[in-house]
């Protein structure tokens, strides 16, 4: 097998990692090959015109102010227009201002063509990592950082631009240049070509040695920048308890600390770059200096004439420019393929949670919820759920309680198939929701989460969430069901009112009726409310729960209750006790009972009487 390393004195130029990044994303390129193929003939041209710069010079030199051109086919041909010092001096000024149009005019094309490209490639691209992202289950995306997720989401998908799309053309263009510049100045003197041709294994040595530095160094920063996103975000999406708890300065010193580590992985980067860059120079330089010595030697002999000599430096001279470009596209290269490995990572998860093969769409769902000796266990030491055995009927009004960490939550969190149980079977109307879509599935439920979520949207758009197709009408109704549209038409806005990140302009209490709202929207067979009274007054919180506790709601429905009030209008109540079923049944029968859930009940009972005798001492 032909390994794709070119060994150095300082480690390897890692190609095979560069190739197999490119194979993994060449498919975004195809689609573009007829704007691609355009954008290098334009190259060609640009080629062209490069080539030919010099010679006008040459003829200035050679045929004008020397008349040393002999009879060369240039010489007979500008014969033909002209004389020496006739209009020839003319034609050759019109020959490099044509020249420089030309050039112009390839160049933008090519130019214009690989932007519109590498937009378009990153756009498709960045549309598919996202999509990607969205199929990831929960337990998927906590394992990373949301600042690096961000970061790959935009500048890494940048970076990864210069090589799927620039690097081939540039390559390639300044490749071509340098060859055909190199053929022509063995056509002029071959001697003289040789010297200068020595020049180029050092700028191409000092290229391979120095790209496998520049992508450590890159790996670093693109890490650190990361990290600086995950900070960032940690302290903009929790801002009041950081000023709250006068954290400023610390949190400042923290982002501070990830800021000058990432500050000194650019310089190094940089500081890499820029000597790759003067090594070229340098190495560009020297070979100048040779050839002058050697070719003014030979224009002296007769050997050559000062036109060619001329032509030979501008050359070498333009030789100089695309090796630089190679030599700054190795470092960007180095920089993608360690952009486009972070990528790859990403687009290489498979969804914990995912449709199986023969997944079918749930048909009509009357709402009958079974457990059968379901277990479950974030990690293997701490099982959250052990051997559950539950049978909800359909429309039944259930009620979930317990101490903190017993499993409520996590329990929904199966239903909603957000996780996979280690063992055991949940069940839907007697189907394995395992083996159902789950689009189909999750469409059917009704879910308020306890850390209510709202998106920077209208109002309307965050209640119309699950159900984009509702009119306003229906939004303006489901709103005055959960005790909402009164605060909401007084917002500048209305409906139309944009809110902020997080819904933060609103209070608790608000947000968990547009919340609410949400899930009656969809008007579910399953609702699932995990302590849906969080931040209500007494008042609102008896209005609102009337919503799901009333005969209209057909729902089966699953409510998480810390605060066990009122117990006696649910169809059943289920204790959890460290992830097990410890007790089951009425409010009355639970209560006979005298186990744990009365036990809990009664400690519950004896705060709230706690609480309303300070409230009256108060008054």
């Amino acid at each position: 097998m032909v390994r794709w390393n070119i060994k150095t004195r300082r480690g390897r130029l890692d190609l095979d990692r560069t190739r197999s990044v490119w194979l993994r994303f060449r498919e975004y390129i195809q689609p573009h090959r007829r704007s691609l193929f355009w954008a290098l003939l334009a190259a060609v041209g640009v080629i062209g015109m490069q080539v030919a710069a010099p010679w006008p010079i040459k003829i200035i030199f050679d045929y004008i102010l020397s008349d040393n051109m002999g009879s060369s086919w240039m010489a007979r041909a500008l014969d033909r227009v002209s004389s020496p010092s006739g209009s020839a001096l003319a034609w050759v000024c019109g020959g490099i201002l044509l020249i420089a149009v030309i050039d112009s005019v390839f160049s933008y094309i090519r130019d214009v063509l690989l932007a519109q490209t590498g937009q378009r490639v990153v756009g498709q691209l960045r549309q598919d990592l996202f999509a990607h992202l969205q199929t990831l289950s929960p337990p998927d995306l906590a394992r990373h950082h949301t600042g690096g997720l961000l970061v790959r989401l935009t500048s890494d998908i940048q970076m990864l631009r210069q090589m799927l799309v620039n690097a081939v053309i540039t390559a390639g263009e300044n490749g071509l240049l340098i060859l055909t510049m190199i053929v022509v100045m063995f056509f002029l003197n071959p001697t003289l070509a040789l010297l200068g041709v020595l020049t180029i294994p050092i700028s191409l040595g000092a290229s391979w040695r120095i790209s496998r530095q520049i992508r450590k160094a890159t790996d670093k920063q693109r890490e650190q920048e990361s990290r600086i996103a995950s900070v960032a975000h940690d302290v903009l999406g929790a801002m009041s308890i950081i000023q709250a708890f006068n954290r400023e300065r610390i949190e400042e010193k923290r982002f501070a600390r990830q800021n000058q580590r990432s500050i000194r992985a650019g310089v190094k980067a940089t500081r890499l770059e820029s000597k790759l860059s003067r090594i070229v120079s340098l190495a560009s330089a020297a070979g100048v200096c040779v050839i002058l010595y050697v070719g003014v030697r030979s224009v002296l002999s007769g050997d050559m004439t000062a036109g060619d000599l001329l032509v030979f430096v501008a050359y070498l001279r333009a030789v100089n420019k695309p090796m630089r470009k190679i030599a700054k596209l190795a470092g960007q290269v180095a920089k993608a393929t360690s952009c486009g490995t972070r990528i790859a990572e990403i687009f290489a998860i498979t969804p914990s949670v995912r449709d199986h093969e023969n997944a079918q769409p749930l048909s009509a769902v009357k709402g009958r919820i079974t457990f059968e000796k379901v277990s479950f266990a974030y990690d293997s030491d701490a099982p959250a759920l052990s051997t559950i055995d539950l049978t909800i009927a359909a429309g039944e009004r259930v009620a979930i309680v317990g101490h903190t960490g017993a499993g409520k939550s996590t329990l929904m969190k199966l239903l909603l198939r957000f996780y996979e149980p280690q063992s055991g079977v949940i069940r839907l109307d007697g189907v394995d929701i395992g083996d159902v879509k789950l689009r189909s599935l999750r469409r059917r439920i009704g879910w308020v989460h306890q850390d209510t979520v709202l998106f920077g949207m209208t109002v309307a758009e965050n209640i119309a969430l699950g159900r984009p197709d509702a009119g306003p009408d229906l939004i303006r109704a489901v709103a005055r069901r959960v005790q909402a549209s009164e605060f909401i038409e007084e917002l500048p806005d209305g409906f139309d009112t944009v809110l902020g990140q997080g819904g933060f302009t609103l209070s608790g209490g608000q947000r968990q009726r547009i919340a609410l709202a949400r899930a009656l929207l969809r008007n579910p067979p399953i609702l699932l409310l995990d302590e849906p009274a969080t931040g209500l007054d007494d008042l609102t919180r008896q209005l609102v729960e009337q919503v799901w506790m009333s005969k209209e709601n057909k729902a089966t429905t699953l409510v998480i209750c810390h605060r066990l009030r009122a117990m006696e209008r649910f169809d059943k109540i289920v204790l959890l006790t460290h992830g097990r079923v410890g007790e089951s049944g009425t409010h009355r029968e639970l209560m006979a009972a005298r186990g744990d859930y009365a036990a809990l009940f009664d400690a519950g009972s004896d705060e709230r009487s706690q609480i309303t005798a300070e409230e009256g001492v108060a008054r």
